[in-house]
């Protein structure tokens, strides 16, 4: 029986994945800074917005009112309305640093407690906001605060199978350092996650070209090619080339 698909709000993609991503899955939108990570997030959720579909942002890095503005500043959507009329809800959860230097056991409670009140956080609102899309923006934070490889993986692992298990399709993102060939900023996410859509800049000639390819996909026939895109007032919008 085929999956339910949700579309991703970026014009033209959704027919390269059978429409979208499969519904209670998690998709990591993964890039380098600027390539378009959070208004791929952002145009996830208003597109559900648009079929009364409601959603959860929840910042960890930037301000909320920073990402309002910078996405009514492109496209003219304005999320303060769609908050107001219960279609949207922002949250910003960010890592309390510890007084002092953890270690040892004590790194391992202190990392665990962490997790689970991010978990605790995430399904009150989800639930209480009775959403069908998530947004992690991003993911890096979180897995750069938890130096240790072992605990970080072990607190991926716990943090996107609690996400499955709240039915809610999810989008988190990653960011790529300018050096760096994995596809998140500590290496783990890609290998947990169902869905990763890569977001590059390509030279082209004297200037840089906006780029995805979709790395990853899970019970989906999709496109292995990569695809430029431009950020236009309707939003993201792939460019059709020959070849396709």
């Amino acid at each position: 029986m085929p999956s339910e698909r949700l579309t991703t709000g970026v014009l033209g993609l959704d027919e390269k994945m059978q429409g979208g991503l499969f519904k209670g899955s998690v998709t990591l939108i993964t890039g380098k800074a600027g390539t378009g990570k959070t208004t791929f997030a952002a145009s996830f959720l208003y597109s559900g917005a648009k079929g009364n579909e409601r959603g959860v942002y929840i910042s960890s890095e930037e301000r909320v009112v920073d990402i309002k503005n910078d996405i009514k500043a492109m496209f003219g959507w304005d999320f303060d309305a769609l908050e107001k009329r219960g279609l949207i809800k922002f949250i910003s959860i960010k890592p309390n640093l510890p007084s002092k230097k953890v270690t040892g056991e004590d790194l391992a409670m202190y990392v665990r407690m962490y997790i689970i009140d991010l978990i605790d956080k995430i399904e009150t609102a989800v639930k209480e906001f009775k959403a069908q899309r998530l947004v992690i923006d991003s993911l890096s934070l979180i897995e750069m605060f938890i130096e240790d490889q072992y605990l970080c993986r072990v607190a991926m692992i716990h943090l996107l199978d609690s996400l499955r298990e709240l039915g809610v399709t999810s989008v988190v993102t990653g960011t790529i350092s300018e050096t760096s060939e994995e596809l998140s900023g500590g290496g783990i996410v890609e290998f947990l996650v169902d869905g990763i859509i890569k977001l590059d800049f390509v030279p082209v000639a004297e200037e840089f070209k906006r780029t995805l390819n979709i790395r990853k996909m899970r019970r989906t026939d999709h496109s292995i090619y990569i695809h430029p895109f431009d950020v236009t007032k309707e939003g993201l919008k792939l460019i059709k080339v020959k070849a396709e």
